[in-house]
């Protein structure tokens, strides 16, 4: 195989992985997004049937249950906020030193994948020497 098809190899394979490395993060933070969505629909459906079950029960119960819904829901909220905010703050710091770790990886294997490339171009360089060397004293 020619070099110059060895080298159209690596730029098809590093254009796939900088494809795939967008897929999986867009496909996971949809994934992410889906699971929420489909999560607080269930919460909401049933906070109405129990309100919906209050209210058969009759006027006087259905306002004690909506004030009492809305004491209990204004203290999980509130609460739930909290958690969120400190999940939060320590997703982010754990995610930051996370991207951290893999962006030096990276940059580690881009510097050796620079190294590979510029010791491939050399030995094509020896290569094309070492056959104009040999063609000369045929000739």
């Amino acid at each position: 195989m020619a070099l110059s098809d060895e080298l159209s190899k690596l730029a098809d394979r590093t254009k796939s992985l900088e494809d795939s490395a967008d897929t999986v993060k867009a496909k996971n933070k949809a994934d992410l997004e889906a699971r929420r969505a489909q999560v607080s629909a269930t919460l909401e459906a049933t906070k109405n049937r129990v309100g919906d079950q209050m209210v058969a029960a009759g006027d006087e119960a259905s306002s004690d249950w909506a004030d009492m819904k809305k004491s209990v829901s204004d203290k999980i909220d509130s609460a739930r906020q909290k958690l969120e905010d400190r999940r939060a703050d320590r997703a982010a710091k754990r995610a930051d030193r996370q991207a951290d770790d893999y962006e030096a990886y990276a940059e580690d294997v881009i510097d050796f994948a620079l190294y590979a490339i510029d010791e491939a171009e050399y030995a094509v360089l020896d290569a094309a020497a070492a056959r104009a060397e040999a063609d000369s004293a045929a000739a």
